[in-house]
């Protein structure tokens, strides 16, 4: 349950994971569904190519950007804490014995959100004055001091033949150069996994393959949206 914040509320949710494993897109397509929705993406802060912090792989002359410390992670944090504060949100807290008013408008039935609730559950945001911060990265749940942040938390799996196909049809700048994959980025995602199973709890884990997880996420907002008091 969540406990509602009658001043300002704000519905933090983060999705992180694999790489090629549908985040951004995920992330958008629910900026752009839900009204009153921020989105912060951790792309944003990747260090300059020339930052001295990054780590190097010389048998690959490569930097290794599938490390959270090719990030400046303090800054993001900075400037999300930041935004909370000017817009003075108060986020709806976690334990509280208060009634949630939601709605599943028929879900359970197979009914898609996108195709058939969004306007009820955008007009239920709206009456709520609730406002959402969606937050996106393929590390945000390995950087400790941001994990209090979350009301939901999502993490997007593929396995590494899926992964491998999707990530040589993307374009990076710099470009991936060859053995990266092998290297770095299947290694890295599978400790950033790891870690995050062992550490963080109440995290849904979606199949990247699976095109439902908009329908999924929107489902699990909507028991989040507060009527007013």
């Amino acid at each position: 349950m969540f406990k509602y914040a009658k001043e300002n509320p704000l519905l933090i949710v983060g999705i992180s994971g694999v790489t090629c494993g549908g985040k951004t897109t995920t992330a958008t397509d629910l900026k752009n569904i839900l009204p009153n929705t921020t989105l912060f993406s951790q792309d944003d802060y990747f260090l300059d190519v020339d930052d001295t912090r990054h780590v190097w792989i010389p048998e690959l002359n490569h930097i290794n950007f599938d490390v959270i410390s090719s990030l400046d992670m303090s800054k993001m944090y900075k400037d999300i804490q930041h935004f909370i504060a000017v817009n003075n949100f108060k986020q709806i807290k976690h334990g509280d014995t208060d009634t949630m008013a939601y709605q599943t408008n028929g879900t359970e039935n197979g009914i898609h959100y996108t195709a058939d609730i969004s306007k009820s559950l955008c007009d239920q945001i709206n009456d709520s004055k609730l406002s959402i911060l969606i937050i996106e990265g393929f590390s945000i749940f390995n950087y400790e001091p941001m994990l209090h942040l979350f009301n939901l938390k999502y993490y997007f799996t593929l396995d590494q033949e899926e992964c491998f196909k999707r990530r040589v049809k993307r374009v990076y700048e710099p470009p991936d150069c060859p053995g990266y994959f092998e290297k770095c980025v299947w290694p890295e995602y599978q400790q950033q996994l790891n870690e995050v199973k062992e550490s963080v709890r109440d995290v849904k884990y979606l199949d990247g393959c699976d095109k439902n997880s908009v329908d999924k996420i929107l489902k699990d907002i909507s028991r989040c949206v507060l009527h007013k008091s």
